[in-house]
């Protein structure tokens, strides 16, 4: 367990890949939890700061450099530092023994959690384990997958603002995806990834949660 008694998970990987969803899902099972949405820190439209991309006439959304990374690790530092006088640990959790009463392991994991007074910080983005000083924050991290048919087909059921331009996803959300795994791989150690296939991907991060408290 963290000394702090503060756990950091980052949720990053692919569009579309159930990011905000398992945030959400983690958020509401845990009522000691913050969600941090990457999403709330895109740079204004107008911002000069955006890449744009000439040929679709366009700007590119799926790179680090369309976000305020510098404002969200602070928030998330000032978060977290926040919470390190109000974490109340209890002195005995032998009481955890009564999770044989509760009906699976996915309950059991969550008495678990609660009993240990750890607060949770869920961070979720599709590049945030690409900034370095984020990434350092993390105690857990974890990479969603998709292949490029099950990205595209859910990427078409969406509604963006501003709207995808036509070829946006061809020529940008996947490309920037496919570099953005590759440097999470080659640089950031101790990711768990998991794919469209994976089943079960909350109670997998509660069972992480459970073995580092």
């Amino acid at each position: 367990m963290p000394d702090n008694k503060v756990l950091v998970l980052a949720i990053c990987g692919a569009t579309c890949s159930g990011k905000t969803s398992t945030a959400n899902e983690l958020n509401k099972l845990l009522p000691n939890s913050k969600v941090f949405n990457q999403d709330d820190y895109f740079f204004d439209v107008n911002d000069s700061r955006h890449v744009w991309i000439p040929e679709l006439n366009h700007i590119n959304f799926d790179v680090v450099g369309s976000l305020d990374m510098d404002r969200m690790t602070n928030d998330i530092k000032e978060h977290t530092a926040s919470q390190l006088s109000r974490i109340h640990v209890p002195e005995d959790i032998s009481a955890c023994d009564q999770v044989v009463c509760l009906p699976n392991k996915k309950y059991e994991n969550l008495y678990k959690i609660k009993a240990s007074g750890c607060h949770i910080v869920i961070v979720e983005g599709f590049c945030i384990l690409n900034y370095k000083p984020l990434a350092d924050l993390c105690d857990l991290k974890y990479y969603l997958t998709l292949n490029y048919e099950e990205c595209f087909k859910r990427r078409m059921k969406r509604v963006y603002e501003p709207p995808d331009c036509p070829g946006y996803f061809e020529k940008c959300a996947w490309p920037e995806h496919l570099k953005q795994a590759s440097e999470v791989k080659q640089t950031v150690q101790n990711v768990k990834y998991f794919n469209e296939d994976t089943v079960n991907i909350v109670d997998k991060i509660l069972s992480d949660i459970v073995d580092i408290i």
